[in-house]
């Protein structure tokens, strides 16, 4: 978060209609799954160092956006399932600067839960429901079947693969959630499941997604079945300066 290009530092977020939008150095024009990039005359403009006046990107998932700077700040180009967007970065913003830490519950070793993995034979699909539009196609390989801290009750919480990491993914609200917690809900990474069926559920690791952080982001909403009736009350808190 303290870094000069991460979530604090994002300050706008445009989003491309079809045809022509414009940006501060000049024009984003989406055709179909391609950004045609064109810089005003009189304008500097770089990508890695070189100077540019015109590029076409065709922006995918999971793949590092083009970054264009103009003036000290960045403009990220990327896709979020139909969506293409602009994600605009200056280091001098006022939220990196004011930027006064994290807090967090205490430590429980009560909320590192060894979970039943349910695979789904074959994997199932879905798509996170985001605050503009919706992802692109996610693996959910399983679900992870748990009892909660002082509760008899079954629990479970459903993740996708991340494939570049071969993580799973768990996007997760609870009774905190808006209270204690980030309302955006929260994140959670664990292994994939080992020969015996298990994964561990540290939610002492959970953390806030970037629109704690940002209203800027975009970012993925707990699905309805990862709603769970519990106060997890472990894992990062709510960071209420934005």
């Amino acid at each position: 978060l303290r870094t000069s290009d991460g979530w604090l530092t994002l300050v706008d977020r445009i989003l491309l209609d079809p045809g022509d939008n414009a940006l501060p150095f000049g024009v984003a024009s989406l055709q179909g799954d391609v950004v045609q990039v064109r810089v005003q005359a009189g304008h500097t403009v770089t990508v890695g160092d070189q100077p540019v006046v015109e590029r076409a990107l065709r922006p995918r998932e999971g793949v590092p956006p083009d970054v264009f700077v103009f003036e000290g700040r960045t403009y990220e180009i990327y896709r979020r399932g139909d969506a293409f967007a602009v994600r605009v970065k200056d280091p001098q913003s006022p939220a990196l600067r004011n930027f006064s830490g994290l807090t967090y519950f205490p430590i429980d070793p009560a909320w590192r839960i060894v979970a039943a993995f349910e695979r789904y034979h074959p994997p199932r699909t879905t798509v996170h429901a985001l605050d503009v539009g919706a992802s692109g196609p996610r693996q959910v390989p399983g679900l992870a079947r748990f009892v909660a801290v002082g509760e008899g009750r079954p629990l479970a919480l459903e993740p996708t693969l991340e494939e570049d990491t071969q993580r799973l993914f768990f996007v997760f609200a609870d009774k905190t959630t808006g209270r204690e917690t980030s309302p955006a809900g929260r994140f959670l990474y664990a292994d994939l499941p080992g020969a015996d069926d298990t994964v561990i559920l540290d939610f002492n690791r959970a953390f806030n997604p970037p629109c704690a952080f940002t209203p800027f982001a975009t970012c993925p909403i707990p699905p309805p079945g990862n709603r769970l009736p519990v106060s997890v009350a472990a894992g990062e808190k709510d960071y209420p300066h934005i």
